[in-house]
């Protein structure tokens, strides 16, 4: 068998396997349960508590099973106590939900101990429909477990019991299921269609979207390995659609590793790695390592025929790690059962022990002596877990503080890009609006034939043009800044240089609006500053005082040896503009290193956002400082300080 279709394999064998139920994954309970907790919070009879109980582990044992296990724990426990006339019919159901949530756990060892007592009470009990689902659960385990002998041998004598009366369509429904996973697993495509076949039409005659979808992946999977891509799609399609609105994320996760296996056949590897990525996160979400492992190794695998080594090996790296993960889970699992056994037979002896007491009373001494030896070694071994479970604990404790640190991180970052994405949106809409405003005002001079207006137009454009480049170069410079891989080269800069560069690029702009800008710096004046971080901060001064002046507006850019510290050189920026409150001010100046956008009242002007931010992270880089003084209606002059050239 292909990677691809060991891939398939698994997905359907940890997936279709399952019992359809009608359950939603996620933090929030499923439809419906809050209800059924609420009323198991109140005093009630027995019997109707275990109605509810069973409801609850139902509802949630498919998508939540560790949510559900103590719901049904509670349910068995309780209907163990129910009076012998009461207790059949509610202790079966009991033990196949909980059954099914062990199975899903995938605890093989435990959910068949319940199942072999469910079997034998649908037997005592003559309940052909538990006896069915018993035998198809069993088969179930065995099938995940690969033994298709055993697995085959529990599904035929299901097969014999299907027809019969009072056997439920959900039970056939998820009988048909199995064998068609059974078949397909034997390589037997046309029978695994069958009765895939059968079991969707039960469950579109059942109104059962949840087993549907599962049912729709399946007979996608046999098209796939069929080779009859042409269907696979429109199957995954609707299969993937039906998950999403029952919000079934376990069910998305494997469908969009199916899609990323149809789309590596197609030759779609940009569509691959985009399905694998959001299935990865479903997976993550809801807690299924089995689908997590397979979209590492889809990655991996991609990665590699990439020829991006160091990033296979990374995604290969987190398979290995998944894998041995759920390894040592099923070894441990197996080793509890084995423990289980051992005491089991080890309490057998002891009462084999005590009747031989009572009969050979010659050998009391000696069996006494062996029971304190069992005893001690009991002690030790119990000994010895409990260390383990103790470091165990602590390992766990550790893991998880770091995920909590990685997850605060993540927060932050996704914090700080929805910032970044809300600064960007916000600058773009004054030159997009600009170069909407040119195109109505073309309209009307051509319809006044105003050649004067239509004179002007060029320098708009040019204008909106400039604005538009210089958020650009912002976002740009903000991006390599926040990578660490922009470096800060100083180098002897002429100040009176920097000022002719800045003038010449706004004048244009300025002369557009009837504004002015002058600029005064000594002769010789040189800043020690890397020259395209010096470049950036005095456009950003002089852009943002240009943008916030109204019409006929002044800047003035200064330059001048710090009185108070000979290394450093200020450098003043100041404009006749609305000015700004003191409260302004101070979020700006004490605020996240990327504050918030702000409107303002001049209809082209938008916010000192990414421009202030990119100003106050090169000052820093040169070991200056940025200062903004202003007051509304007095204008604002904003000073920074940069190195002098000795």
């Amino acid at each position: 068998m292909t990677r691809p279709g060991i891939l398939l394999f698994w997905l359907f064998a940890f997936g279709a396997l399952l019992a359809p139920a009608r359950a939603v994954a996620g933090d929030a309970l499923p439809n419906g349960t809050e209800a059924i907790r609420q009323k198991l919070a109140t005093p009630l009879p027995d019997t109707a508590r275990l109605r509810l109980l069973n409801a609850m582990c139902y509802a949630l044992h498919n998508e939540q099973p560790a949510r559900a296990l103590p719901y049904g724990e509670a349910a068995v426990a309780l209907a163990r106590t129910l009076p012998a006339e009461e207790q059949g019919p509610g202790l079966l159901q009991s033990l196949l939900y909980l059954a099914s949530c062990y199975g899903n756990l995938s605890n093989g060892p435990e959910a068949l101990q319940l199942l072999s007592e469910a079997q034998t009470l649908a037997l005592k009990l003559k309940n052909v429909d538990g006896l069915v689902r018993a035998y198809t659960s069993q088969g179930s385990i065995y099938h995940e477990r690969r033994d298709s002998t055993s697995a085959w041998r529990h599904y035929r004598r299901a097969l014999r019991l299907m027809n019969q009366p009072g056997v439920t369509p959900t039970a056939r429904m998820k009988l048909l299921g199995n064998v068609g996973g059974l078949f397909f697993f034997r390589q037997q495509l046309p029978q695994a269609l069958h009765y895939d076949s059968l079991a969707l039409a039960l469950a579109r005659r059942q109104s059962d979207s949840t087993a549907e979808a599962n049912y729709l992946s399946s007979l996608a999977n046999y098209q796939m390995q069929a080779g009859n891509l042409g269907r696979v799609k429109r199957l995954l399609t609707q299969a993937l659609a039906i998950s999403r609105r029952q919000r079934a994320v376990r069910s998305q996760a494997r469908q969009l590793i199916m899609f990323a296996m149809y789309y590596i056949q197609t030759d779609e590897p940009a569509r691959a790695d985009a399905a694998t990525r959001e299935a990865l996160k479903l997976a993550r979400q809801s807690d299924y390592l089995e689908c997590v492992l397979d979209a590492y190794s889809i990655l991996s695998a991609e990665a590699a025929e990439r020829e991006n080594y160091r990033q296979a090996y990374e995604w290969n790296q987190r398979y290995v790690e998944l894998n041995d993960t759920l390894n040592n889970r099923q070894t441990m699992q197996t080793l509890a059962a084995a423990q289980v056994s051992s005491e089991a037979q080890e309490r057998a002896r002891r009462l084999r022990l005590l009747t031989q007491q009572r009969d050979e009373q010659v050998w009391h001494s000696r069996v006494l002596i062996g029971a304190v030896a069992v005893l001690t070694l009991a002690l030790l071994v119990a000994a010895y877990f409990y260390r383990n479970l103790r470091r165990s604990r602590s390992e766990l404790a550790a893991n998880n503080r770091a995920l909590e640190k990685v997850s605060v991180e993540l927060r932050s970052v996704a914090s700080f890009k929805d910032k970044l994405y809300a600064i960007v949106a916000h600058d773009l809409r004054g030159p997009v609006t600009a170069f909407a405003g040119v195109t109505s005002l073309i309209d009307s001079y051509i319809a006044q034939n105003d050649q004067a207006g239509l004179a002007r137009l060029p320098a708009l454009v040019r204008q909106a043009a400039d604005s538009l480049n210089h958020l650009l170069d912002n976002v740009l410079n903000w991006a390599v800044s926040q990578t660490g891989e922009l470096e800060c080269r100083p180098a002897p800069v002429l100040v009176s240089e920097l000022f002719a560069e800045c003038q010449a690029l706004y004048q244009t702009t300025a002369a557009a609006s009837w504004q002015h800008i002058t600029m005064a710096a000594p002769d010789g004046l040189k800043l020690m500053a890397d020259r395209n971080m010096a470049r950036t901060i005095l456009r950003n001064l002089v852009g943002n005082a240009l943008k916030f002046m109204p019409a006929g507006g002044h800047v003035h850019l200064e330059a001048a040896p710090d009185p108070d510290d000979p290394q450093m050189v200020l450098i003043s920026c100041t404009d006749t503009g609305p000015g700004m409150s003191a409260a302004t001010v101070a979020s700006l100046m004490s605020g996240p290193a990327l504050p918030e956008p702000t409107p303002t009242p001049k209809p082209r002007a938008t916010g000192l956002g990414l421009g202030l931010a990119l100003c106050r992270a090169f000052v820093h880089r040169h070991g200056g400082t940025l200062v903004i003084q202003s007051r509304p209606g007095a204008g604002t002059n904003v000073t920074v300080s940069l190195p002098v050239a000795k």
